[in-house]
This record gives structure tokens, C-alpha cells and sequence, in this order.
């Protein structure tokens, strides 16, 4: 080893899918598989158990408010991330809908499948699960959307820019995203 260098301990970057309110158990046990085929370095488990919705984040329009439910995430010993996924539509006024929303830089995200759904193929509807839960974990680590629209860190106003960008981080951003989980290995030695 060259002098001077650091020794790095790698970690992996260990992600909890919580489902929030009534959830589709195969879906996440296939989007639990499919997130560290993305990212390597990311360790994914689903939770055993659902937390209920908060009865506060509900709107009149019948949406959900997503950083009320952001907000009721925790993440749990043993892990550095939780994403929730619920199937209820996400509002963060004034927009009219989200897809997700993450803490950037920070531990929480939350995705909701409700416009994910694709109602005759599966597949479609957990490859576009699996890119807006990596979009958003991609927040978690600092990463912000990318102005490249087949990268997966591209901002998505539609399912037609969701299906558009593919599930993976263009190379700038993967490298940010390596950067940043090398800090967090760094930060936890």
C-alpha cells in the first residue's frame, strides 16, 4: 500500500423497505432483491410488518401528505436507511402529486406505487417501483436530480419521464454516489 494511503473499511449500506399501510408483499420481497443489483454496496431487507398510515397526513383530495409520512419512518438499529412504500397517492402541495420524497443527505424516503401501477403487467410496475426507490435513495446520499434524462437521478413530472430514464445512475452520479457511501464508511470506522 502506497504511504500515506487510507484504509477504507468497507460497509454496506444497509436499506429497510417499510411498508406503509396495505402493501403488495411480493412486490417489495422482488424490489428488495432487485436494489442491490443497482448498487452494489446496498444490503436491502423488507420489514416483517407494516406501520399504519397516519391518520394526520390524509387530505381532503384524498392524498397523502408524503412528508408526514417521511416523518413517521424510523430507521431501526442495525440499518442506515428505511425506505417506506405505501400504495396511497403522495401529495407535497403545491404540486399535485409525488412519486417519492427523501431527506437529502439524509436516512428517510418515501415512495408510493398508487401512479406506479401498471394494471396488466407486474414487471412494468416493479421496474418503475425499483427506480423511483432508487432515485430517492440516491437523495438519501446527498445525490440531487440529474439534468441527464436517462439517468435514473432525472427528475420524473410523469410516468412517461419515469419510463423514459432506465434503472440505472449515469456515470457522474454513480461516482457520487460511491464517493458518498465511502464517506459513510469512513464516518462510521
Amino acid at each position: 500500500m502506497a504511504e500515506g494511503a487510507e484504509t477504507v473499511k468497507v460497509q454496506p449500506l444497509r436499506v429497510l423497505l417499510q411498508p406503509v399501510g396495505d402493501n403488495d408483499w411480493h412486490l417489495l420481497t422482488q424490489l428488495a432483491l432487485q436494489l442491490p443489483q443497482h448498487l452494489p454496496f446496498v444490503q436491502c431487507q423488507t420489514a416483517a410488518k407494516a406501520l399504519p398510515l397516519p391518520p394526520s397526513a390524509v387530505t381532503l383530495r384524498r392524498q397523502w401528505l408524503a412528508n408526514v409520512l417521511l416523518a413517521h419512518l424510523v430507521v431501526p438499529a442495525g440499518f442506515d436507511r428505511v425506505i417506506g412504500v405505501t400504495q396511497v397517492d403522495l401529495v407535497v402541495p403545491p404540486l399535485n402529486f409525488v412519486f417519492g420524497l427523501a431527506e437529502l443527505s439524509g436516512q428517510r424516503a418515501v415512495i408510493s406505487l398508487a401512479r406506479l401501477k401498471h394494471p396488466n403487467d407486474e414487471d412494468l410496475t416493479l421496474l418503475r417501483a425499483l427506480k423511483e426507490a432508487l432515485h430517492e435513495l440516491g437523495h438519501t446520499l446527498g445525490l440531487q436530480h440529474c439534468p441527464n434524462p436517462w439517468c435514473v437521478a432525472s427528475f420524473s413530472n410523469s410516468l412517461a419521464d419515469t419510463d423514459r430514464k432506465g434503472p440505472q445512475f449515469c456515470a457522474a452520479c454513480y461516482h457520487r454516489l460511491l464517493v458518498a457511501w465511502q464517506r459513510l464508511c469512513l464516518r462510521a470506522e
